[in-house]
């Protein structure tokens, strides 16, 4: 934030950025926002990492509640639920970070570069063991909601049900809105009788893992043992070669070039393979479909794996995943709060219901963290990603969690927490709705 003596924000002089931020909000507020993606960009480039530098500064907040990360994202959340931009302009920042891919290139380029930085053994043994570090952050989490729902004389299994499955669910659009059609179809009932409660509970346990995200980070400050700095498997280094090397030297702008295309492209591919390829979602009919980018995480792997990526161009895409991060993640989080309502969380405040939500977030953390060591898995990384990456709101809530843990490298497995982790929730919840409803 500083450079030749002067403070700067995003390269430029602190007045020069000043004076942007208050013509960016004046033109916000009085609706007059470009009704296009450069307009949206600017306003999220300007206002989020304003709030986000904001937040960043605020004793305590700063330490233990994620800082600019959850600020930027809990201010937007009050200037949509209060209306302090015109409906016009809100629009235009969500469809930005939705229908016109913001959110989306984001994800695309993390996942893109953290795969390809990974030592290509290391990267294999991680994948093998993350999804039983899954199911043990389901099952932890199952029991321990069944454990409270025990001492607060509620039903163990409508608990589960109500509580642990919607959290545990893989986010709104993959996990809630699919389990309430398979409560529909098995029960009979109306399916957005079960979604208006999953549906809060599920952004109250969003919460309460970017809570949980601070508290990791600074329980791995505290205890450098329980942690490697976003390095999931903990073990020695097999090979001192790689993009490690090449980040501190001289790569030109086609090279950048040319990583920043292969990830769009291999993205591009993953979207015609889970769209027209694949034969689990479109053959088979299994009652859940893999999200493309569990398939743009394969791809990446098998294009590190087999070593057709020359280190310079690996170097490249770390260094974008990296200029993604440092500069992106405040306008980022602030797009994703314009699209939810502080009213959402209000609505379902109750000492039980927190209760049930922390318990739940707890037990998918010790799960996680349980079944990781066998797989010699750093306790906080697996606690983050198989753990508070299953108990958020999906993609988004993967981007507020490892914002606010400082540890957005681990993006791959956060998307895999959400998109195949959330599929097995479908399978669980079709099971359980029909054996238990």
């Amino acid at each position: 934030m500083s450079g030749s003596g002067k403070t700067t924000v995003l390269g430029m002089p602190l007045r020069m950025y000043i004076a942007l931020l208050a013509i960016t909000v004046f033109i916000a507020c009085q609706g007059y926002l470009l009704n296009n993606i450069m307009g949206a960009f600017a306003c999220a480039m300007i206002v989020g990492t304003a709030f986000g530098l904001i937040g960043d500064k605020i004793p305590v907040w700063k330490d233990w509640l994620g800082g600019g990360i959850l600020f930027a994202n809990l201010a937007a959340s009050f200037i949509n639920t209060f209306k302090l931009f015109p409906e016009s302009t809100i629009k235009t920042m969500t469809v930005f970070n939705g229908s016109q891919g913001f959110l989306e290139l984001y994800v695309v380029i993390l996942i893109f570069g953290s795969v390809l930085s990974v030592e290509r053994r290391l990267l294999i043994r991680s994948f093998i063991g993350y999804i039983p570090t899954i199911l043990g952050a389901i099952a932890g989490s199952f029991i321990l909601c069944a454990g409270a729902a025990v001492l607060l004389g509620s039903s163990p299994v409508e608990s589960v049900l109500s509580i642990a499955m919607p959290i545990m669910g893989g986010g709104n659009g993959a996990g809630a809105i699919p389990m309430s059609k398979i409560y529909g179809e098995v029960t009979g009932n109306n399916p957005s009788v079960w979604y208006a409660s999953a549906f809060a509970v599920l952004m109250l346990g969003n919460i309460m893992a970017v809570l949980f995200a601070a508290f990791l980070n600074r329980l791995g400050e505290r205890f450098p043992a329980l942690t490697g700095n976003g390095k999931l498997l903990d073990v020695p280094s097999l090979s001192k070669e790689g993009p490690a090397q090449k980040q501190n030297a001289e790569i030109s702008m086609i090279t950048y070039a040319a990583a920043f295309t292969l990830a769009l492209f291999v993205y591009m591919g993953a979207h015609y393979y889970a769209g027209k390829v694949s034969l689990i979602n479109n053959y088979l009919h299994l009652g859940f479909k893999i999200h493309k980018f569990a398939f743009m995480i394969i791809f990446v792997m098998l294009l590190n794996i087999s070593n057709c990526v020359p280190d310079d161009l690996k170097a490249a895409a770390k260094n974008i995943q990296g200029f993604f991060v440092k500069y992106l993640s405040f306008p980022l989080l602030f797009c994703v709060g314009l699209s939810t309502n502080l009213n959402d969380y209000i609505k379902v405040l109750s000492i039980q219901v927190i209760v049930y939500v922390f318990v739940v977030v707890l037990g998918a953390c010790l799960g996680a963290a349980l079944v990781g060591k066998l797989f010699h898995f750093y306790p906080i990384e697996a606690m983050i990603t198989a753990g508070l990456c299953m108990a958020n709101a999906g993609g988004s809530g993967d981007v507020q969690v490892l914002g606010t843990a400082k540890r957005m490298e681990l993006m791959p497995y956060a998307a895999i927490s959400s998109r195949i982790g959330g599929a097995i929730l479908l399978v669980i919840a079709s099971f359980m709705f029909s054996k238990f409803m």
